[in-house]
């Protein structure tokens, strides 16, 4: 039985049952999966944290070789959450102590559940945006009210790191293979853009997912070189730079404006430049690998494009791919160094982020109060069930805002933005507390994600992004316990 409760054996038994699954195919074999999971996360906590975390970061990937794992993350946290209520069954009051934050978070969603009946947004599409919103505000709940041993921290940045690995190295054949190895058959039909096609979409189905998590591995990772001497810490160097590879080769403008706003809060908070200087050491041989694997993808492309029979063909057509593909790389160094030109500022003012912006300011104009509801405007909900305002607006069945202000702005109306305002508030003086109070990896660790979530706000809808919430969650939970046992 003591086996059976081990972290090493649950996660080993579980991988397993995984991959099973993946080859299988079977919804119902993943259904029972997800099941042998809910009861693994009862028996061990800890180890169902790691499940979570694994199952959220290949989540995309998992679930187009096997959609009966959509729901296995859910049956994981509703696992968390019954143990915590198991564990307080005495003391009831417990479960319902909550934090001036958690109570504007409530009647966040009240306002946009009620806005959105208003509006006539259908019930399954109020469900799925709350559910977006609501699902890792429960690990936060739970893990505020848990026991964990010692060596959880340690080991959650190692498995962080290591899956940071395994992702980073998938990226890497997918930029060489363009898109053709070591992804589900239906991604390397996808028909992309020029400017995408050139960026590594992962196994988290998209740049900027894939960027997010980059860079939480990495600025997580950064504690384990303190932790580990001699051949075990080169490794990490080495595994470092891998993901700092794969992250630039995302071309992520919003998560590299995080990174940037970071590391100028960093010197401005903390002034201690040495720290800084294995970061700059990984990020020089990141880059150095950056444009060494764009050139393998281009030697790739070209021994792809080889025809032995036709020598004249084969000259020329090597001629042209080795055009095409020194377009598409300047393409994509475009993206970052011409993120603000006129160019790309007016291709965002016609069917980019400013357009997005320019339509949620004119829906707010006409419903400015509590907007028009869960489910109208670019959300999770609206991918799946479109919007009862689209029409009106002339807005496409696909939109997607990409930015959680606005989002919040419009579905929500100025009491919605007043009452996430105050929920981000809270954790702006968590933030500032552990800046006070706790050691320093904890205090950098908070400052990282308070401000992507803030800068990623402006790109992304930040607080529908699993993986980032998961990890954001998970750390203020953990540092709000920290807080109320220092003095």
């Amino acid at each position: 039985m003591n086996l059976i409760k081990t972290n090493k054996f649950i996660l080993l038994i579980s991988f397993v049952l995984i991959i099973l699954s993946l080859l299988i195919g079977s919804t119902k074999l993943a259904l029972l999966i997800s099941g042998i999971f809910f009861i693994f996360t009862l028996l061990n906590r800890e180890a169902g944290i790691f499940l979570l975390i694994s199952i959220v970061s290949f989540r995309p990937f998992l679930i187009e070789l096997n959609p009966g794992l959509k729901i296995t993350g859910d049956f994981i946290i509703l696992a968390l959450l019954l143990s915590v209520i198991f564990l307080h069954r005495k003391h009831l009051a417990n479960l319902f102590k909550f934090e001036p934050l958690e109570l504007a978070f409530f009647a966040f969603l009240a306002v946009g559940t009620i806005s959105a009946l208003l509006t006539g947004v259908g019930l399954a599409s109020i469900i799925i945006q709350i559910r977006a919103y609501v699902l890792f505000y429960i690990v936060y709940y739970v893990v505020k009210r848990l026991e964990f041993s010692p060596h959880f921290i340690k080991r959650g940045l190692l498995f962080t790191f290591l899956i940071g690995i395994v992702l980073s190295l998938q990226g890497i054949v997918e930029k060489i293979s363009d898109k053709t190895l070591l992804m589900p058959e239906a991604w390397t039909q996808w028909t992309l853009s020029e400017t995408n096609a050139i960026r590594v979409y992962g196994l988290l189905k998209g740049p900027n997912e894939l960027a997010l998590y980059l860079i939480i591995s990495f600025i997580l990772s950064l504690y384990l070189l303190h932790q580990y001497a001699g051949f075990k810490k080169v490794m990490i160097y080495v595994g470092l730079s891998i993901i700092g590879t794969t992250f630039l080769l995302t071309y992520s403008r919003g998560a590299f404006l995080a990174v940037l706003v970071f590391l100028i809060l960093y010197v401005i908070c903390f002034r201690n430049i040495k720290r800084l200087v294995p970061i700059v050491l990984i990020g020089l041989t990141s880059v150095v690998f950056f444009f060494g694997i764009n050139q393998a993808a281009t030697m790739y492309e070209q021994s792809q494009s080889v025809n032995e029979d036709h020598h004249e063909a084969k000259s020329q057509s090597e001629h042209q791919q080795k055009k095409k593909k020194k377009k598409e790389n300047d393409q994509g160094y475009k993206r970052y160094t011409q993120a603000f030109s006129k160019e790309t500022v007016k291709e965002s003012s016609s069917f980019g982020r400013v357009y997005f912006v320019k339509k949620a300011v004119e829906v707010f104009k006409d419903h400015p109060v509590i907007g028009t509801g869960f489910g109208t405007f670019g959300g999770a909900a609206t991918l799946a069930h479109s919007s009862p305002i689209y029409k009106d607006y002339n807005i496409g069945f696909d939109f997607y805002s990409d930015n959680q202000y606005i989002l919040t702005l419009t579905e929500t109306g100025i009491i919605g933005v007043i009452l996430l305002f105050v929920f981000v508030f809270g954790f702006f003086i968590k933030t500032i507390k552990s800046y006070k109070q706790l050691e320093t990896p904890y205090a950098i660790a908070t400052l990282f994600f308070f401000s992507t979530l803030l800068v990623g706000g402006t790109v992304y809808n930040i607080l529908e992004n699993d993986t980032f919430m998961l990890y954001y969650f998970l750390l203020f939970a953990i540092t709000t316990r920290k807080l109320t046992r220092t003095p």
